[in-house]
């Protein structure tokens, strides 16, 4: 028995339809080839205009709930925009006071010797007088 090769075999991706030939416009169907024009005509205007109701008010929801997601998220990011810029200029202007006081000391002045409020800068709280025995190296108190 001899064998032979299968030869050129046809496969999906070897078809082409209308929208792969090019200059290929109007190609026609068995049957519309036989319609006469009334009858394209009223196929090309029949539509349930209910059906289509339902899917414009479908669609126009959708995109109502697209638009409101979108209001909620600008919203959101702008809020998040707003506090990220707060710690930024926050920890900016510590840097600056840092660096100030580093000058200071560098320069060999006395951190008491400024003249300013504590109170004013930063909210510094003076913490009370502790007993003997007790350290308050470790303590820390914060107020917001």
């Amino acid at each position: 028995m001899e064998r032979k090769s299968p030869g050129y075999i046809k496969l999906l991706g070897h078809s082409r339809n209308s929208t792969n030939i090019p200059r290929a416009r109007d190609i026609r169907t068995a049957s519309s080839l036989f319609m006469t024009r009334e009858e394209r005509e009223s196929l090309g205007a029949a539509m349930d205009f209910r059906a289509l109701g339902l899917v414009a008010r479908k669609e126009k929801d959708k995109f109502a709930r697209q638009d409101q997601t979108l209001a909620k998220f600008k919203v959101n990011y702008f809020k998040a925009r707003e506090k990220l810029a707060a710690t930024i200029n926050k920890n900016q202007a510590l840097m600056e006071l840092r660096h100030e006081l580093q000058q200071r000391r560098r320069a060999g002045e006395e951190p008491a010797s400024q003249a300013s409020n504590p109170d004013a800068i930063g909210g510094e709280v003076k913490l009370p007088p502790t007993s003997r025995g007790e350290s308050s190296f470790n303590h820390v108190e914060l107020r917001y």
